[in-house]
């Protein structure tokens, strides 16, 4: 007994050690089969710049190399047994860990406004299309191949046709993409191979079981099931992806600041997606489910993702989908490899078949489309024909397709011979259409002209080669006088910087449009072109700088997210017309509630259930109206200030612009409306975004710091968790809607800061309310002054001079009253319905002797109107934007009061309010300077002397405008004839140089 407990105890002794027993060989395995996955990388980054020289599509060269590994990895040593033991690696692991990564990044990254607006006709092509495809396939098995019972029978040919109808045009669509193809036929392509893998293996599964059944393995398949499993796949699949996406994008929106924990959040919901939908009780689809994930993430998560993280979560997914395609295509060409060595049950004749089942399939993808082709011209952005034809010739076989061939491979249930030629077959279309149709695909392209090029876009490029050029040449000439540069090569730097190849280039360009226009060079100009097709052009380019700001200001945190996506899609709306005058307002109006809804909300606030579900609708709606509103006024008037750079027609550029300054008068007088109907509303609305744009400004002012090295790590941590956690904060505030008291928001209003609280009663005494309507005039230029009023509610107009002036809710009309000799320096009439406090003038001109801080604010406001009443005297603060002039004049002026006889220094140029000066040294060519009354005093190093008391801003820096000898380049009247006299300079210089080399 005791040598049997012995015998026992021995046994469990040696049973634990086995459970701790590893294989040293097999940890070598394991440690060449990641090292070869490593090698697989690096061979990939070399194909890679290979791509980048030569053009040769990336996928092919990929999916070969692994194919030649496979081949011969008898002859590879310990790196062919890697290859061996990946290539017998289940196929359902490649779908598992690698495709739903690829079709996420897929989808994420696609243009959603595109993709929604071709939905229909993708939704065609990937479903009925495919199963229409797969049955094509499947006849030419039967009928044209002659394939018997014996090698497959219909079920078994439909379902190798499911797998061949799974497109990968990846290769294609970066060509198109490449060579400037459409937009939306890019997304065609791409939105149909995005859907169509997802569907194919639907139909494979289908198909297959159908298969099984009528071999009798497994249960039998009846049209109840059938329906069920279609819905199952094709509506709970898409489904539960838009559902895991919003809890994830809700949750995407609450993380502040912390870029790893984003770019997870957006694997782990891909994977889980995945997951729950393929093995959980939902039992559905989850390719589908995770592209549904990955378009409600491109329509509605990527603004959730705070504009801090975007970039970070962009570069992420971008290396890993570059990751498991290459890696992908290494294994599946590993597979293949490894398969067509240890094949037996492939014959002569099927190499024979092969060839020409690859005309058969292209031939069959072409009746797929034409199938459906009147459906195709009547939804979407029309196809033309020879798109139709790139079309069908694009369509690549690629990872999955391989992939389900591998997984029939896999499936013992199914006869050998079938198994064997689904993998085969597969194998070749793949080999086939990458090799020959994704290198062949540009040529076609060209062949069949698909690409316009029109006159108009060749000359816009003209224009910036030649501009590219004069900018070239005076940052040459720049260096040619820095002593650091004084030993260069200057012939040498433009041949290395490419100054003949721009110059070769441009005359390629004339000799072009002269082929097209007939030899008449005139319209190359632009001189009286007004054509619709210069102005498409333009209306192109301001919609596309235009969606562009508004990114801007997202990723600045100027405007939230739902205004942002709003805003671009108005853009993209108006792209596929600007054939049409811009019509950009209206189509932003259409996304608002009535104000009659609103009214209605305002009612159930005050109720005791719903109060606070409807105070909390009102705030976000008009806080997302005004949003949108004041973002597209900014937007566009940046549009208009940026227009002189634009390299086309002048004059077509400023009818766009008109068109561009009526949209924006639509939307200021739809804000002026909010301001006057929801004044309360508007108020908090506005102390929010005030108080979100000081958080932003100090965070970005402390990254900066702490790039600049002046903050240590630990301290920028703090800091930031701390301006983090008031954001977040901000979020959830729930602000008063109570309109103030007028001695509440006197004592708020910011003139009024720092005055003392008994001069400030004393203000609000003298203070009463007025009423005014629709365009009664306030006060009109010339008459007495006895009131200075504060817009409590409506908008006011003040003319002043040519210029008009609108001032909303909290403005003060006007400052320059306060400082002129009594009269009114302007005319002032409502645009709305309006209440305003009216102020006594003498008790302010009172405050004003009192306060010299008062009076200083008093006196650098006056100055927007001082400049629009007396302009040639403005000189360059003239030019300035208001709120630039307003930043300037706060921090970079002093306010100050000379007696007569001083002497005053202009070192950076200052503002003459009140008073006179003159040089206290006499030029010998201008004699003596003088200055008085609304004058802009240019900088002087010599001192003046006050000959009238002086009241005057004395600035602390130079004005940050465009230096006079670079105006001229930017002017629009004479912008492209300065451009082109000069770049005709430079070539004509640059042409006697190489004669005299």
């Amino acid at each position: 007994m005791g040598h049997e407990d012995l015998n026992n105890e021995s046994e469990n002794h040696s049973q634990i050690q086995d459970s701790l027993y590893r294989d040293e060989e097999k940890m070598e395995e394991s440690a060449n089969v990641a090292y070869l996955l490593t090698l697989g990388i690096l061979l990939g980054l070399a194909l890679r710049e290979l791509n980048k020289k030569t053009k040769f599509p990336y996928s092919p060269m990929v999916l070969t190399c692994g194919l030649l590994i496979g081949l011969l990895q008898s002859y590879l040593g310990y790196l062919g047994t890697s290859a061996n033991i990946l290539s017998h690696m289940h196929p359902h692991l490649i779908v598992y860990v690698f495709i739903p990564v690829l079709l996420f990044e897929s989808a994420f990254n696609c243009d959603w406004y595109i993709f929604k607006y071709q939905i229909v006709n993708i939704l065609l092509l990937a479903g009925p299309g495919v199963g229409w495809g797969a049955i094509l396939l499947g006849i030419v098995f039967k009928l044209f191949l002659f394939y018997g019972d014996e090698d497959m029978n219909w079920y078994q040919a439909f379902t190798l046709g499911s797998v061949l109808s799974a497109t990968d045009p990846v290769a294609v669509v970066a060509l198109l993409k490449e060579l400037g193809a459409s937009a939306a036929f890019n997304h065609l392509i791409e939105g149909e191979a995005l859907l169509n893998d997802g569907v194919a293996m639907v139909f494979f599964i289908f198909f297959n079981k159908l298969s099984k059944a009528a071999a009798g393995i497994g249960g039998g398949v009846t049209f109840g099931g059938v329906l069920l499993n279609f819905f199952r796949n094709s509506i709970v699949g898409p489904l539960l992806g838009v559902v895991v996406g919003f809890f994830g994008a809700l949750w995407a929106k609450k993380i502040v600041g912390d870029d790893v924990e984003v770019g997870w959040l957006t694997f782990i919901f891909t994977y889980l997606t995945f997951y729950w939908a393929e093995f959980c009780f939902f039992k559905t689809s989850g390719l589908l489910a995770v592209v549904s994930l990955g378009l409600f993430w491109s329509a509605f998560g990527k603004t959730r993702i705070r504009s801090e993280s975007e970039h970070a979560v962009h570069t992420v997914w971008s290396f890993v989908q570059y990751f498991c395609d290459t890696t992908v295509f290494l294994l599946v060409g590993m597979i293949v490899g490894t398969e067509v060595i240890e094949e037996n049950y492939i014959y002569t004749s099927d190499y024979f078949r092969m060839i020409l089942f690859y005309f058969f399939m292209i031939i069959c993808r072409y009746l797929m489309v034409i199938s459906f082709w009147p459906l195709l011209k009547k939804y979407g952005y029309p196809m033309s024909q020879p798109e139709l034809i790139v079309f069908v010739y694009g369509g690549l076989r690629g990872a999955l397709g391989l992939t389900l061939s591998l997984m029939v491979g896999c499936d013992e249930d199914l006869p050998q011979r079938f198994r064997h030629l689904a993998v085969f077959f597969t194998a070749g279309m793949a080999a086939l259409t990458n090799l020959v149709n994704g290198t062949t695909c540009k040529a076609l392209v060209n062949y069949l002209n698909m690409i316009e090029n029109p006159v108009i876009k060749k000359r816009v490029y003209k224009r910036y080669l030649t501009d590219m050029i004069v900018n070239q040449t005076d940052t040459i000439k720049e260096l040619e006088g820095d002593e650091h540069f004084a030993m260069a090569d200057w012939n040498q730097v433009k041949s290395l910087v490419g100054s003949q190849q721009f110059l070769e280039e441009v005359v390629s360009l004339e000799n072009e449009i002269k082929l097209i226009q007939g030899g008449n060079m005139s319209r190359i100009s632009y001189e009286g072109v007004t054509d619709t097709e210069t102005f498409c052009e333009v209306r192109y380019r301001v919609l596309r700088i235009l969606k562009g700001i508004y990114y801007s200001k997202f990723e600045h945190g100027q405007c939230d997210e739902d205004s942002v996506r709003l805003l671009v899609e108005s853009s993209d709306v108006a792209l596929d017309h600007t054939g049409s005058i811009l019509n950009i307002w209206e189509q932003l109006f259409q996304s608002f509630t009535s104000f009659s809804s609103i009214q209605y909300f305002f009612r159930v606030k005050e109720w005791t259930f719903l109060g606070g579900y409807a105070q909390q609708y009102i705030t976000k709606h008009l806080g997302f109206v005004y949003d949108v509103t004041t973002t597209f006024i900014s937007s566009a008037n940046e549009i208009i200030s940026l227009q002189q750079h634009m390299p086309v027609n002048k004059n077509a550029v400023k009818l766009i612009m008109e068109e561009i300054k009526t949209e924006i008068n639509k939307a200021e007088l739809y804000l002026g409306s909010l301001n006057d109907t929801f004044p309360e509303v508007i108020r908090a609305i506005q102390t929010k975004r005030a108080s979100h744009t000081v958080l932003m400004h100090q965070r970005h002012h402390l990254e900066e710091n702490q790039k600049n090295g002046f903050v240590d790590d630990k301290e920028f941590n703090q800091l930031k968790s701390n301006i983090d956690a008031r954001l977040v904060q901000l979020e959830n505030h729930v602000f008063d809607w109570q309109i103030p008291s007028f001695h509440s928001f006197a004592m708020e209003f910011p003139i009024f800061a720092g005055v003392p609280k008994e001069e400030l009663d004393t203000i609000i005494k003298s203070t009463y309310e007025k009423r005014y309507q629709t365009d009664e005039i306030i006060y009109e230029k010339g008459m007495t002054c006895q009131n200075i009023y504060i817009v409590q509610k409506g908008n006011v107009i003040d003319e002043v001079g040519p210029h008009q002036l609108k001032k909303g809710l909290g403005t003060l009309l006007s400052y320059a009253n306060l400082i002129g000799d009594g009269k009114c320096m302007s005319t002032s009439r409502a645009v709305s319905e309006s209440v305003l406090h009216s102020l006594n003038l003498n008790v302010l001109k009172s405050l004003m002797q009192k306060s010299p801080a008062f009076e200083q604010k008093i006196y650098v406001n006056s100055i927007e109107y001082l400049i629009k009443l007396y302009e040639s005297q403005a000189g360059p603060l003239g030019q300035m934007e208001q709120k630039s002039l307003g930043t300037f004049l706060r921090q970079k002026s002093q306010f100050k009061k000379f007696d007569i006889h001083s002497n005053v220094e202009f070192m950076f140029g200052g503002y003459i309010i009140r008073g006179e000066i003159q040089s206290c040294i006499q030029d010998e060519n201008e004699g003596i300077e003088r200055y008085n009354d609304y004058c802009y005093v240019p900088p002087r190093e010599n001192d003046f002397t006050v000959t009238k008391a002086l009241i005057c801003l004395i600035f602390d820096d130079s004005i940050d405008v465009i230096k006079q000898d670079r105006l001229e380049q930017f002017n629009l009247e004479n912008q492209e004839e300065v451009i082109e006299q000069r770049f005709s300079r430079i070539d004509v210089q640059q042409k006697y140089q190489q004669q005299e080399l």
